[in-house]
């Protein structure tokens, strides 16, 4: 029976909050997680949540307020929300939107939206039975892997698919070690980019290499087997940035698969 108490995130919830965002599709360390919560309650007009059941977090909401101009009250903004897959279909869910739909009206918010992955399906239809409505659509450009305009280079990416978790976090590790290495001026050359899909399913592993990535591949071993080509823009929403160029540390093959290790989708 799962009872609910619902209370702020605090930073001894770490490796709570690491375990729930890696089901989410967020890999994160716990020991990056205090201080995002420090940085969050810090801003004024933000929350982070969390759902106990008998003492163990098993879910977490945050909200923030923003002004806007269009508007004299402020907007509420739902960020994140993701329920222990252990625990998902009891309640939890609910309870938590709730609470951060009470806390935005306290804090004089009218409104309260959220963004979420074309693939969610189910946590869309979660959503709809609950009011929401699907009233626009949601644009990203991801500012830290932008290119210049000018550069001219190439924003395709090289796909690698390896039938089992070890193969791929070998590949991963030998790659970051080559590029790593004193012997290879590709590091300080060339833009090599290497993304990982995730959810990583066991039976098989995708990267996504881009041209700087395959030509130090290429380097290094030989041959390279690229199943195909797909554009930047098509990478799998939950694709996550492993390999970036020289400053990727040179990982071992343990280090490699703890970066690849499966993790569930949340809805």
């Amino acid at each position: 029976m799962v009872s609910i108490k619902i209370r702020s995130a605090r930073a001894d919830d770490a490796p709570a909050l690491s375990r729930l965002l890696g089901q989410l599709g967020y890999p994160s360390e716990v020991a990056e997680i205090p201080d995002r919560l420090d940085k969050m309650h810090a801003r004024p007009g933000t929350t982070a949540l969390v759902a106990e059941d008998h003492g163990r977090v098993v879910g977490c909401v945050t909200v923030h307020l923003f002004a806007a101009l269009h508007t004299s009250e402020p907007n509420a903004w739902l960020t994140a929300l993701v329920v222990d897959e252990t625990v998902r279909g009891k309640g939890v869910g609910s309870a938590l939107v709730k609470r951060a739909e009470d806390w935005a009206v306290e804090h004089g918010a009218q409104r309260i939206a959220l963004t979420s992955a074309l693939r969610r399906k189910e946590a869309h239809e979660f959503y709809k039975t609950r009011a929401y409505e699907h009233t626009g659509v949601r644009l990203v450009k991801n500012l830290s892997i932008a290119e210049p305009v000018t550069t001219g280079r190439s924003r395709e990416f090289h796909v690698m698919e390896f039938a089992h978790h070890d193969e791929a976090a070998a590949f991963v590790a030998a790659l970051s070690r080559y590029l790593q290495s004193p012997k290879s001026a590709l590091a300080q050359s060339i833009n090599a980019e290497v993304w990982a899909r995730s959810p990583v399913r066991a039976e098989t592993v995708k990267l996504y290499l881009n041209d700087g990535a395959l030509e130090a591949a290429r380097t290094a071993f030989s041959p390279v087997p690229v199943r195909n080509t797909v554009a930047g823009d098509a990478l799998p929403d939950e694709s996550f940035l492993i390999i970036e160029g020289g400053v990727t540390p040179a990982w071992g093959t343990a280090e490699a698969s703890a970066k690849l290790s499966p993790i569930d989708q949340s809805n």
